[in-house]
């Protein structure tokens, strides 16, 4: 009978607080990982993008150069590291 109240205070337990703390810091290692993954996939296609654009029109890329050049300048001139 002490096992079965044992059982059934374990059960309530889990139904009020919620998982373990382990289990929620497993799920929630896995889901950055998950978003840590797809983040990475979506710079590799956007970093691909940017390739193959600059290949068929070049003097957007000298452009762009020269853009960012500016940038970082502007930032470094405010003590921002760019």
């Amino acid at each position: 009978m002490i096992e079965q109240l044992d059982e059934r205070l374990t059960a309530l337990e889990l139904e009020v607080r919620g998982a373990p703390v382990e289990v929620l810091l497993e799920e929630f290692a896995t889901a950055k990982a998950r978003r840590d993954a797809k983040q990475a996939a979506i710079d590799d296609y956007r970093r691909a993008q940017e390739v193959e654009f600059f290949k068929r029109l070049p003097e957007l890329k000298e452009a762009s150069d020269r853009e960012k050049a500016k940038y970082e300048a502007f930032m470094r001139e405010r003590g921002f590291k760019p």
